[in-house]
């Protein structure tokens, strides 16, 4: 494979790696619809103060908007066209330097804007509403900014040997970076969850290792793609003198014969994009002296898995802040009720919403004016069927509203559920189990020493079947579709239904009923 190995045939092959991971086009679109909005809502209200983003700011984001897409245009008719790879390297080159730039608009001179501007307007406010959506957008783009420049680094030879520290870097990079990408590209229906983050020191290009992984949960968001709830479990397990990196999803699966066809094609990518990001994860694995595994079964899902050495006898460095972690809108004060100020915890839980929050979820859903009625909450059960917390809104016509906007201090902590009508007419409840398992522990106030997997599972499993019965007795038709994200994972005993009443799930044992 010599054209390959050397010369602008390998420049080619990188550069093209490069822009399969970037996907960054819609991203920049909502940019720029976020900045209309934005620009509108102070025109609206009357602000002018001269501190906050001016209209110039987004002249000049379309004007470098509309360079992009023309330069993605031309990469692309230079591929599909079979051009000279000197061609193509020429086009694909302007193309990075077009998102780099554009990347470098956003992320500079409208950090102080931003902030200054959504202080100014109220809650109500279109912007103000978005600004969970606008933070996982901009928190990507400074991903993308970064990716650019370390590969400009390696392109001239720059040092990029580092001794990292892998649990500590899937920690930062997925949930600073990763979390946003996958809320956004998926709408919200896929979980995505934290495993096992053992330390684990590794040598070699990180931003390439991260690339590598970022890759495999691409692929997995992919094969989510027609599911109403899916599942991304992530985690790296230290085993001895080696860490095994896994990505795990319950999408659409492959036949024994794809998985064979991802782990051997196609050394050589000339002239086309097919199958570019196994390629590149099959590089990147060669270089850290790993093995790759896909293990994957049509209709139920895939687990990929990198088995990498560890260096023995090395200290994690310090832990390593993303750049992207310095970029963040401030979050409303709001506790559960909704009011301005500090929120440390939720707000007491009145006895109204005690007895009848299911009948409160079932009102959002009636009430909501979007083109797919529901509504969103969060709901937290104690062991003696307290209700310790409690959040809840209809969507709205023009806002796809997430957990983070509705519960800002405690949005990874609690369960939290969706109740939603599909296109078929079907209103079905959607529960996920907490995004964090440490800050779930932190809520239910649990002790050190009894904080393990199986304790986390259990408790989980039982305030799921509490949730439900609490929402039928206060009010919510029994007879809606449930659906419990990772059913498996908290119902092993029982094979995942194909559809299932909110009573099938109340009618669960507990634990303690066992």
């Amino acid at each position: 494979m010599p054209d390959y190995k050397q010369g602008v045939k390998k420049d080619v092959s990188e550069i093209k790696f490069l822009i399969h991971d970037l996907r960054v086009e819609r991203f920049i679109d909502e940019v720029i619809h976020f900045h209309v909005a934005l620009d509108t809502d102070l025109q609206l209200y009357g602000i002018t103060d001269p501190l906050v983003i001016t209209g110039d700011d987004l002249r000049k984001l379309r004007i470098r908007a509309v360079s992009l897409r023309a330069a993605f245009e031309n990469y692309s008719d230079a591929v599909r066209d079979f051009q000279p790879p000197e061609t193509v390297l020429a086009v694909a080159n302007e193309y990075v330097r077009s998102i780099h730039d554009l990347c470098e608009l956003i992320l500079h001179p409208m950090w102080s804007h931003i902030d200054a501007a959504l202080a100014l307007l109220p809650d109500v406010s279109r912007s103000v509403r978005s600004r969970s959506h606008y933070r996982n957008v901009v928190r990507w783009l400074c991903g993308v900014y970064y990716r650019i420049e370390h590969f400009w680094a390696e392109q001239h030879n720059e040092e990029v040997y580092e001794v990292f520290d892998l649990g500590a870097d899937l920690e930062d990079y997925v949930r600073n970076v990763v979390h946003g990408w996958v809320t956004e590209q998926s709408a919200a229906t896929v979980e995505l969850q934290l495993g096992r983050l053992d330390p684990a020191v590794l040598g070699g290009n990180r931003h390439r290792f991260r690339r590598m992984y970022f890759n495999l949960i691409m692929n997995a968001v992919d094969a989510m793609s027609g599911n109403k709830v899916g599942l991304l479990h992530i985690e790296d397990v230290l085993d001895g003198e080696h860490v095994y990196l896994s990505v795990r999803d319950n999408g659409a699966g492959m036949t024994a014969e794809r998985v064979q066809e991802l782990l051997t094609d196609k050394e050589s990518l000339d002239g086309e994009l097919h199958s570019l990001g196994y390629v590149f994860v099959r590089q990147t694995v060669k270089q850290f002296d790993a093995s790759l595994t896909i293990s994957s079964e049509p209709g139920v899902g895939t687990t990929t898995t990198v088995r990498v050495p560890v260096l023995q006898g090395v200290d994690p460095p310090p832990r390593h802040r993303s750049l992207c972690e310095d970029y963040n809108l401030p979050r409303s004060g709001r506790a559960s009720e909704g009011v301005r100020g500090e929120a440390v915890g939720p707000a007491p839980i009145s006895g109204e919403k005690q007895e009848t929050c299911g009948h409160m979820v079932y009102s959002d859903y009636k009430q909501s004016q979007s083109e797919y009625p529901g509504c969103i909450f969060a709901m937290a059960v104690s062991e003696d069927d307290r209700l310790e917390l409690f959040t809840h809104k209809p969507y709205e016509r023009l806002w796809n509203m997430g957990h983070e906007d509705l519960l800002p201090m405690l949005f990874e902590a609690t369960i939290r559920g969706r109740l939603e009508e599909g296109e078929d007419g079907t209103v079905s409840l959607i529960l996920k189990a907490p995004q964090n398992m440490r800050e779930y522990w932190d809520f239910k106030d649990l002790p050190e020493d009894r904080r393990t997997n199986e304790a986390y599972v259990r408790m989980v499993r039982d305030e799921l079947i509490r949730i439900a019965r609490q929402l039928i007795a206060t009010g919510l038709p029994e007879t809606i579709t449930a659906e419990v994200a990772a059913w498996s994972k908290f119902f092993p005993e029982t094979e995942e239904p194909e559809s299932a009443s909110v009573s099938t799930l109340a009618g669960m044992p507990l634990s303690t009923e066992n």
